[in-house]
């Protein structure tokens, strides 16, 4: 972005820069919803009406200084509609992250860990950086892993403007795969098109990753995403219930581990049960 609303946003400290924030308010449904920041607002002579233009005094017809920003609002909202993030998790940030217990004074174990990767995520998204190197998140159910992932997922799309998807590796994910192997399905013989998509995501999370025990196919499916991802340095978050040893005991288990510890640092989530801290607040 460049020009007067830009240089307005950069000095805000509600959008910090970006132009756009959510806005938990909820005016109907059940979520809040992306906006452009008032330091946009302030700048347009449009009303915010497409294509963005405007009457100067010369009778000239003009490009509203809103007009970027407003575009990319437009796009960003899409790439969260086809991010597929879990409702539960839907337009949580790096402020939603909750580090001490309800009484405000008891740092959490599980949670300084988890603020550690959304601090250092925070950062490069903030100097405008992608991040080459992902995150396998492991630990025992209620940690938070899938939340954090789910963050930095949001923080992501919003502040980069790029594609992502969170993808729960459940029987679901594998049905959808072999769909498209029936004539009747209308996603007959994408197979490839939807392993290339994801694989080619700019961001993608793996959520509960080592509850597969299926087919040989299934294995080979989830190994040529891995295997892709990691040829291709995409950023990808793994979360696992497992422990790191019983990854290798999976069909491809030896080369999907050993390409997972290369392309993400590993973050040990065992601690608090932050699922029972969030209810107890």
């Amino acid at each position: 972005m460049t020009g007067p609303a830009e240089a307005a946003a950069a000095t805000c400290p509600h959008c910090n820069g970006l132009g756009l924030y959510y806005d938990p308010h909820v005016e109907a449904g059940r979520y809040g919803t992306l906006k452009v920041c008032s330091c946009i607002e302030e700048q347009c002579r449009c009303g915010g009406q497409s294509p963005y233009q405007y009457w100067d005094e010369n009778s000239q017809r003009c490009w509203c200084a809103c007009a970027p920003v407003r575009r990319r609002l437009a796009e960003v909202k899409r790439r969260f509609q086809d991010a597929d993030v879990p409702s539960l998790f839907r337009w949580k940030f790096r402020h939603d992250f909750r580090d001490v217990s309800p009484d405000g004074r008891t740092p959490l174990q599980v949670a300084s860990k988890a603020m550690r990767v959304i601090r250092f995520v925070s950062g490069v998204v903030d100097e405008g950086k992608d991040p080459k190197r992902g995150y396998l998140l492991h630990g025992v159910p209620g940690t938070g892993k899938s939340l954090v992932s789910a963050i930095l997922l949001n923080e992501l799309i919003l502040h980069r403007n790029r594609s992502g998807r969170f993808l729960n590796l459940s029987l679901k994910y594998f049905q959808q795969l072999k769909d498209t192997f029936s004539a009747e399905s209308r996603r007959y013989g994408q197979t490839w098109q939807i392993l290339e998509e994801l694989c080619n995501m700019p961001y993608l999370v793996l959520d509960d990753f080592g509850v597969q025990r299926g087919t040989e196919w299934e294995m080979e499916m989830l190994y040529n995403l891995v295997d892709a991802r990691y040829s291709e340095e995409r950023f990808t978050v793994v979360t696992t219930n497992q422990p790191l040893d019983a990854l290798q005991e999976l069909p491809h288990g030896g080369r999907i581990h050993s390409r997972l510890l290369e392309m993400c640092y590993l973050v040990d989530m065992n601690g608090d049960d932050y699922r029972r801290f969030l209810m107890s607040e």
